[in-house]
């Protein structure tokens, strides 16, 4: 279970680290869902957002005029393999067996463990379903092997909260 340092947060200005923020991700089928926190064996996961922009220029104006037409989220990530590890191997299995289509889509939740509802135990969160796209592994002689690659966001996310003890995301209304 999670444990989140709430006296940090008592005041109105608190620095939000990083594991303030947990990250899960459905290993199972619509059918029987099997959310996993990813916290052990992932050492890196980011977020870029790539804003897909228009840019026109009109033939009365000096300056061009900029505007975001969409997003194309993606979520780099790098592991170490831990033998062992449901999200871990799942992920590995992707590069590993050349995964493609359903077969490397995932639902991926972002938790907001510092911005708790007024339900204790239940966070803000978003969630978007991904294409796993792991590009490489990295084998040097007397090292953890790695990986990596990209979450890659399909469609728009989802928005609404987390609970973190029974692993359940309601979408907002």
């Amino acid at each position: 279970m999670l444990k989140l340092d709430i006296q940090r947060f008592a005041n109105d200005e608190a620095e939000v680290m990083t594991y303030d923020e947990a990250y899960y991700i459905d290993l199972g089928t619509s059918e029987t869902p099997n959310i996993q926190l990813m916290n052990v064996g992932i050492t890196q996961l980011n977020e870029s957002s790539n804003p897909i922009e228009k840019s026109t220029q009109y033939i009365g104006d000096k300056a061009v005029s900029n505007k975001v037409t969409g997003y194309d989220n993606q979520f780099p990530i790098t592991s170490d393999l831990i033998k062992n590890n449901a999200v871990v191997e799942a992920l590995y299995d992707v590069f590993r067996q050349r995964k493609t289509g359903a077969d490397a889509k995932f639902d991926f939740y972002i938790v907001e463990l510092w911005n708790e509802t007024k339900t204790t135990g239940t966070y803000q969160a978003r969630k978007i379903e991904v294409s796993a796209v792991i590009e490489s592994k990295e084998a040097n002689p007397g090292e953890t092997i790695t990986f990596s690659g990209n979450l890659k966001g399909i469609g728009d996310f989802k928005y609404g909260t987390f609970a973190t003890a029974t692993k359940t995301f309601t979408e907002n209304a």
